[in-house]
């Protein structure tokens, strides 16, 4: 069976004072449909650099990428510009940790929205618009017809991460990339946050690869983990097997010095782990 995205030994190199300097190091791994993957490590681990180095949002140069990525049979670091812009935010979509820096200030989250719309899907005009809406009532949002009219500066920080998350999903895509997507709000927001994104997870059986600093979150929302340090993916298989009998001597620290690693415990709330595996991913 083919996974949905496929890394075979994943390399960046980023060139400093003439010196190559490898952010990313022979990384492997898959994602089925409908699977959460979570990356986790330390700040400078190297996990939104593979990321960012899945559809080449990194700059290059400096930046340097080798291996294969495969997603949907293509593959995407020698894929030419044109394909690459089809799938991002199409097929593959991102959300960030910081929505203010996401979101253009001077627009409306609503033009802003329909924007996403239209550039990925074959729906225009007033069908756009109204999508639009139907998007943001699925991400929680009330009075949706009049927050399309809204700037991101009135709306919460919880609000613009909801509307990066429907902007995300809006072209329906097949993966989802959340880079720390709480990071930048406070805990209860991150919860609710947290419980939007694993419901959206369910109901569009959507596969996501999730980025975090934050094991706590990850053994509550993942299928499967994945740890790095120091550009290595240094242990990877379902959340329980890792976190409860680590194999890598890293992950074993992660897990005994999770407090001094500022490593922060995500609210109660959420119902531990997803139950039934998505067809295709072993337990």
């Amino acid at each position: 069976m083919t996974s949905l995205l496929s890394v075979e030994h994943l390399s960046v190199s980023y060139e400093q004072q003439g010196e190559p300097v490898r952010a990313v190091d022979d990384v492997t791994f898959a994602i089925e449909a409908g699977e959460v993957l979570a990356l986790v490590g330390e700040s400078g681990s190297g996990k939104s650099s593979v990321a960012l180095a899945l559809t080449r949002l990194l700059p290059m140069p400096p930046a340097v990428m080798f291996g294969e990525v495969r997603f949907q049979g293509e593959e995407l670091l020698q894929a030419p510009e044109a394909l690459l812009r089809a799938i991002r935010g199409g097929k593959i979509s991102y959300v960030f940790q910081d929505p203010e820096t996401s979101l253009n200030p001077v627009l409306p989250v609503g033009e802003q929205l329909i924007e996403a719309i239209e550039l990925h899907t074959e729906i225009s005009g007033a069908s756009a618009r109204q999508l639009a809406a139907e998007w943001l009532t699925k991400v929680g949002i009330a009075s949706a017809g009049e927050r399309l009219r809204a700037y991101p500066h009135q709306l919460s920080g919880g609000m613009q991460q909801r509307v990066m998350l429907a902007m995300a999903l809006a072209a329906e895509p097949s993966l989802l990339i959340a880079d720390e997507p709480t990071t930048a709000l406070d805990v209860t927001v991150q919860l609710q946050i947290l419980r939007l994104l694993r419901d959206l997870q369910r109901s569009l059986r959507l596969a996501v690869l999730l980025i975090s600093h934050d094991l706590t979150v990850v053994e509550r929302i993942a299928h499967r983990v994945g740890v790095m340090s120091k550009g290595r993916l240094v242990e990877i298989g379902p959340v329980a097997q890792v976190l409860q009998q680590p194999a890598h001597p890293y992950t074993q620290q992660l897990l005994k010095y999770r407090s001094m690693m500022t490593l922060r415990r995500a609210p109660p709330g959420l119902a531990q782990g997803h139950g039934e595996q998505p067809k295709g991913v072993e337990p």
